[in-house]
């Protein structure tokens, strides 16, 4: 039950904005500037979120990761459906791990 309310009240600050800063600021002796997460654009569904990441991870380790699918269905039934974003990203992730897979023929 802690749990549920947890996930509502991070949900809530989030959507009103509590959570968003602007990291745009380029420090004194460094030359670079923090970027905002590619990700913060609500144009993205979960499920081209998880592609998205698939195809970083495949670009920029060669490897994929095993997310626990069967686990987070059964939490998200027992949540009653709280965590169907987390379901969304993990098949659009392993959608495009078995797209590449196929188009490259790799075996991992």
């Amino acid at each position: 039950m802690f749990l549920l309310k947890l996930h509502e009240m991070i949900k809530h600050n989030y959507e009103s904005g509590f959570y968003s800063h602007d990291f745009t600021y380029k420090a004194e002796n460094y030359n670079y500037a923090y970027k905002k997460n590619p990700f913060d654009n609500s144009k993205f569904s979960d499920f081209n979120m998880g592609r998205t990441q698939a195809r970083r991870d495949y670009r920029d380790k060669k490897k994929f990761k095993n997310y626990p699918k069967s686990f987070i269905v059964f939490m998200n039934f027992i949540s009653k459906k709280k965590l169907q974003e987390i379901i969304d990203f993990i098949n659009g992730y392993n959608y495009e791990k078995e797209t590449l897979k196929n188009k490259n023929n790799i075996s991992n």
